[in-house]
Formats: C-alpha cells, sequence, structure tokens
C-alpha cells in the first residue's frame, strides 16, 4: 500500500484475476506497515467531515423540517408527526441503518483486497435482502392505527398518526437504496458524494413542504419526505453510474449470485440491528421514565437530549472512517493494522475530551438557545455536567464498537450493548433516580454507569484482539 492515506480521488488499481483461498495460519504473510500516524490521522479528519454533515443535513430533511411545518398546523398535529417519526424511525430506518453495518464489514474487506466487484455483488445482496425484511414494516404502517391507538387511548391522534404513516411504505425503496449506495461508495473511501447530494435534500423538502401545506395539509410532510428521498437515492444511483463508483460495480449479476451466500448478512447485520436499537431504546427510557418528574426536569431532560444527540454524530462520524479504513487494510493483510488502530483510539481518546469541555464549558449558552426561563437554565446547565461526562465515556464506547464492525465482529458489540443498557444501566437509572432521589440526574449517572461498563469492556476486546487470526477469518470475504 502506499504511504499516502487514500481518498476518494485514488486510483483503483489493476489486481489479479488468480482465485483467493482462505490461507492456514502459519501461512499467513502480511504486508509491512507503510503508512504513518499523520497519514492516518489526515485520513480520519478528512473523510469523517462530510460524513457528518450527511448526518446533519439527513436529520434536518429527516426529523426537523417534518415537525416544524407540522407544528404550524397546530399542537395535535405537531403531535401526530413526532409519534409517527418515531414509529417509523424504529420499524424502518434503524433497520436500514443496523443491517446495513454488515457492508461496513464486507465490502471494505472486499475492497482493501482488490476484489472490486465483489464489493458491487456484496451492496447489490444487501440492497435485495433490506428490501425483503421492509415487507413487514410497509405492512405495519399501513395498518398501524390500531397499534397506535393502543399507546395514546387518543382517536383522534390515533387517525392522524395513521395518515401519515400509510404514505411511508413508498419511502422504502428510496431509504434502502440511498443507504446501501452510501456505504458502497464510503466502502471505497468516496465519503463526499453522499455529502453533496444530500445537501438537495434541506431546501428541496423545504420547499416541497412550502407548496403542499396549503394544499393538502397534515400529508404534506410525509408526501416530501418520501419525494426527496426517491430525489437523492436516484441521484446517488445516477452518480454511480456514470461519475464514480461504477469501477466495483458486479456487471452481468445473475438471480443465483443475487440470491445466494446470505448468511455473512444476517450474521452481521441482525447484531448491527441490535446494538442500534438497544442504544436508542436506552435513550428512550430516561425520556419516558422523565415524565415521572416535574415538568421543570422534563424540560430540562428535553434540551440536553437534543444536545446529546449532536454530540453523538460527531463520534458517530469518526468511527465511520475507522471502521472503513481497519476493514480496508484487513482486506489487504497489512501490517498497517497497528497504526490505524493506534489512531482511532488516539481519536476516541480526544473526541471524549473534546465533546466533554464543549458541552460543559458552553452548558449555559446551550441552554439559552432553547430558553430564557432562568430556573429552567439553572436545571439544564446543572445537568448537562453529568450529560458531558456521559459523552466522555460514550466517546470511547462509539470508537471501539466501529473497530469491532470493522473486525466483523457485531455480535459481541450487541451482546455487551444488551448487557450493559439494560442489566447494569437501566437498574442503576431507577435505582438513583428514585430510590436516591436524584430525579433526572439520576437516570444520566445510571445511563453513564452503564456506558461505562460498555465502553470498558470494548476496550479490553479491543486491546486483546487477535489480529493476525480476525485477517485470516476475513480472507472468505475476498
Amino acid at each position: 500500500m502506499s504511504s499516502k492515506s487514500p481518498d476518494e480521488r485514488s486510483p483503483l488499481v489493476a489486481v489479479s484475476s488468480a482465485p483467493l483461498y482462505t490461507q492456514e495460519p502459519e501461512a499467513l504473510k502480511l504486508s509491512p506497515a507503510d503508512t504513518t500516524f499523520s497519514n492516518e490521522a489526515r485520513y480520519v479528519v478528512t473523510n469523517s467531515i462530510p460524513v457528518l454533515l450527511t448526518f446533519v443535513f439527513q436529520y434536518l430533511f429527516q426529523i426537523m423540517i417534518p415537525i416544524y411545518f407540522s407544528s404550524r398546523l397546530g399542537e395535535t398535529y405537531l403531535s401526530a408527526c413526532s409519534l409517527s417519526l418515531t414509529t417509523f424511525y424504529v420499524t424502518g430506518p434503524v433497520v436500514v441503518n443496523g443491517f446495513s453495518t454488515s457492508m461496513d464489514t464486507l465490502c471494505s474487506t472486499a475492497f482493501g483486497a482488490g476484489s472490486y466487484s465483489k464489493v458491487g455483488l456484496y451492496y447489490q445482496r444487501c440492497t435485495v435482502i433490506l428490501m425483503l425484511i421492509l415487507i413487514p414494516s410497509g405492512l405495519f404502517w399501513l395498518n398501524a392505527e390500531s397499534a397506535i391507538f393502543m399507546v395514546t387511548r387518543d382517536e383522534n391522534l390515533a387517525s392522524l398518526c395513521a395518515q401519515y404513516l400509510r404514505v411511508m411504505p413508498f419511502a422504502i425503496p428510496a431509504i434502502v437504496t440511498f443507504e446501501c449506495s452510501k456505504r458502497y461508495l464510503q466502502s471505497q473511501n468516496k465519503f463526499s458524494a453522499p455529502t453533496r447530494i444530500i445537501f438537495l435534500a434541506v431546501p428541496v423538502s423545504v420547499a416541497l413542504n412550502h407548496l403542499l401545506i396549503p394544499q393538502i395539509g397534515f400529508l404534506a410532510p410525509p408526501l416530501a419526505f418520501v419525494s426527496t428521498y426517491w430525489l437523492i437515492a436516484s441521484s446517488l444511483c445516477l452518480y454511480i453510474w456514470f461519475i464514480d463508483g461504477y469501477q466495483c460495480w458486479h456487471y452481468n449479476t445473475t438471480f443465483r449470485q443475487l440470491t445466494s451466500e446470505w448468511a455473512p448478512f444476517f450474521s452481521l447485520g441482525l447484531p448491527g440491528v441490535l446494538m442500534i436499537l438497544s442504544e436508542a431504546f436506552a435513550f428512550q427510557v430516561i425520556t419516558f421514565l422523565s415524565a415521572k418528574f416535574s415538568s421543570l426536569e422534563l424540560a430540562s431532560q428535553s434540551i440536553v437530549s437534543t444536545v446529546a444527540s449532536f454530540g453523538f454524530q460527531i463520534p458517530f462520524s469518526v468511527g465511520i472512517c475507522c471502521s472503513t479504513r481497519l476493514a480496508n487494510i484487513i482486506g489487504a493483510k497489512s501490517e498497517n493494522y497497528k497504526i490505524a488502530v493506534t489512531v482511532s483510539l488516539f481519536a476516541a481518546c480526544f473526541l471524549s475530551v473534546f465533546n466533554f469541555c464543549w458541552m460543559a464549558l458552553f452548558r449555559t449558552r446551550l441552554t439559552k438557545l432553547f430558553t430564557n426561563d432562568p430556573e429552567l437554565v439553572a436545571n439544564a446547565s446543572k445537568l448537562f455536567l453529568v450529560v458531558a461526562f456521559n459523552q466522555f465515556l460514550d466517546c470511547i464506547n462509539v470508537i471501539c464498537a466501529a473497530i469491532l464492525r470493522s473486525q466483523g465482529r457485531q455480535r459481541i458489540g450487541s451482546l455487551l450493548s444488551m448487557i450493559c443498557y439494560y442489566l447494569i444501566a437501566t437498574p442503576f437509572e431507577v435505582l438513583m433516580a428514585f430510590s436516591w432521589n436524584m430525579n433526572v440526574f439520576g437516570l444520566w449517572l445510571g445511563l453513564a454507569v452503564g456506558v461505562g461498563a460498555l465502553s470498558l469492556g470494548e476496550l479490553a476486546i479491543v486491546l486483546k484482539s487477535n489480529w493476525e487470526s480476525i485477517i485470516i477469518k476475513n480472507t472468505d470475504i475476498v
């Protein structure tokens, strides 16, 4: 490998067409390290910025814009939109995002090994699998009214949510295509293309909502959502086909090739779904339990959780770049993994301190972005200190989880997540919040105990990893 860190402008080199085979442990030959700490750090910093921007733009047009335009119709419509989006994401995009982590391992490793056509074949297979997996979700969205009524006991609210969700099945092909295409490009170190395309989604979504709200009212946000997703998914496919990314396409794929060897996707993808769901529900537990306290506590929780969600995106973006780079190196059978892991762990430490500092130092100013109420500002500012400590621990968790994904060890990560969030964090949350009367502060401290245990567990596994064994195991991927 070149000492220059790869990026999206790097040419694809020709490789031998000789068949690859699984090597015995004693036959493993790793190419010597030919990169540097600064090169690897530059790779992570340069590529994590467009990934972060992609998440920001997605959050805007997926969540913020629909909620904003629904709020203009009234409080009931705002509640219906919020509940509909929560239901939609837990049963749809969360599954897509979790399952497509299998591509982080399969596509990135194949690319690192130079098996470029396999990158395209894995992309095609994952897309088909996810289309099929989401069929039950689509059927649920079409018939969700009774299920939502069981939760809300409000017929009008349940009816509005049902109307909203009936539109969402039309977004399934676009969501799956966009997410899989995005990871297909990222596995080739092409991180900026999805960012440039999804940037279009924000003004398009705003314009569609603005035009449709006066005409069709509450159905405008979901229709704008579906239309926008089809636009960016189509644009990304056209980009791959005509501009860049086509180099790894698997041409003339047969039905047999497309529908065979699905087991690796499920063994990697299902634990990926569990990892994301376990973390998402862990934060939802805090929101749910916060409702047991005063309106002041609940308002403080709403403010800090919004900022914490943004804070999480920073290490998550860096983690995607670390995971892609390490999987590339594993596929290339190079000792560069030693330097790349060091950079990843250094990034985890740096981000832990960075997230803690900006959240703790600017806690009062951050609170005043949401409210000017003196009592709420004071309470939320204190709570930010606990949340900042949680962020300090969580950055290590996020980066170590990314390293495990690069190794193809999502199953270990999902098991640790379930144990730490639900057998450690949740009991401590209840104990501190209710038995020790710490209220919402206790909820976040309890979560910090679980996140701390998760971070230490993942860090220990990463540090004790037998990389040569992992490289041998992943030879079958390429």
